[in-house]
């Protein structure tokens, strides 16, 4: 039998709801239903009534509730065993995208060695698309990207966001008014950012196809390092996460431009294909999950500072 249409049940008729079973599975109640019909017909027998308000067990339900409950807490004795001998000495392949890694990458590995001292992180970094292939591929074991749509079966849990900022080499800001600049003052310099085929392109593209204007010269890349290297030597314009500069800001090899424009935020997730090391790779998101939101709060509280004292010493 099906071990997820087995749990589907045993929920169902724990919670006496379609809807909070779909919660605690992390599915849709149409799913849930299928699952149970799919486990009834297997079964030959009728687990359920659902003739009344509530939902009761059918004698054959009865017994087949029993045993699920001992199904399942065979299933998590078995993963605690497979973790407690296997999982701690695994090697996990992760992919990362860069931004990840100029900002919480450090944490995250830092708190997995304490967590999972005999862990080896294996760490690829590339772009999105690459990555999502990798991990589909199965060359990679999980990964920290971009737009958490893929078009296979995953594992996809959200970690963060990141706004983004329009910057320059300071020693060019005296060549932009004080006035808050709008797309057509942006267009009118060279753009630094990321390639047509990414939502920050298409994003800044779609806004000037609306204003009707011509687009700019624009000097791309996929590596986050060449772009803020490209925007401190004064090359143009960048788009850039502005979390992932803040030593940059502060140390004045970066300056934000004073501008009404607003471009999508990079939402982050971590995605992942079960099969194998399933439990090391919830605790991981887990930690994921807890570090990245961690740090991206308090990098946002310095950035914060770090408007602050700019104001202040504007006022000076």
């Amino acid at each position: 039998m099906n071990f997820k249409n087995i749990e589907n049940f045993y929920w169902v008729a724990q919670l006496n709801s379609f809807n909070k079973a779909a919660t605690q599975l992390k599915t849709s109640q149409p799913a849930v239903s299928q699952r149970l019909n799919a486990l009834e017909k297997e079964l030959g027998v009728k687990l359920l009534d659902r003739t009344s308000r509530s939902i009761q067990l059918t004698d054959q339900g009865k017994v087949v509730f029993d045993y699920a409950a001992k199904y399942i807490q065979l299933n998590n004795q078995l993963m605690r065993s497979l973790s407690e001998k296997t999982a701690f000495n695994s090697c996990i392949r992760l992919g990362v995208a860069e931004t990840v890694v100029h900002t919480w990458l450090v944490e995250f590995i830092e708190r997995v060695s304490e967590e999972f001292p005999r862990v080896t992180i294996d760490i690829v970094i590339n772009l999105t698309p690459m990555l999502k292939e990798a991990v589909r591929s199965g060359e990679l074991d999980m990964a920290f990207l971009l737009d958490a749509a893929c078009d296979f079966d995953c594992v996809s849990v959200p970690l963060c966001s990141f706004e983004h900022s329009f910057l320059i080499a300071p020693r060019l800001k005296k060549r932009f008014a004080q006035r808050c600049l709008d797309l057509k003052d942006l267009t009118q310099h060279t753009i630094l950012t990321y390639p047509k085929n990414t939502y920050p392109y298409k994003d800044l593209k779609n806004q000037m196809v609306q204003q009707y204007l011509n687009e700019p010269k624009m000097i791309t890349s996929y590596s986050l390092s060449t772009l803020i290297k490209m925007t401190e030597d004064g090359l143009g314009i960048g788009i850039i996460p502005h979390l992932s500069v803040l030593n940059e800001l502060k140390a004045q090899r970066l300056a934000i431009l004073n501008t009404a424009l607003h471009l999508k935020p990079y939402d982050f997730s971590c995605v992942y294909i079960l099969g194998k090391d399933d439990f090391l790779k919830q605790q991981l998101t887990e930690i994921a999950i807890e570090i990245s939101k961690y740090a991206v709060k308090k990098l946002n509280l310095d950035f914060l500072r770090y408007q602050q004292d700019q104001e202040q010493q504007r006022v000076i």
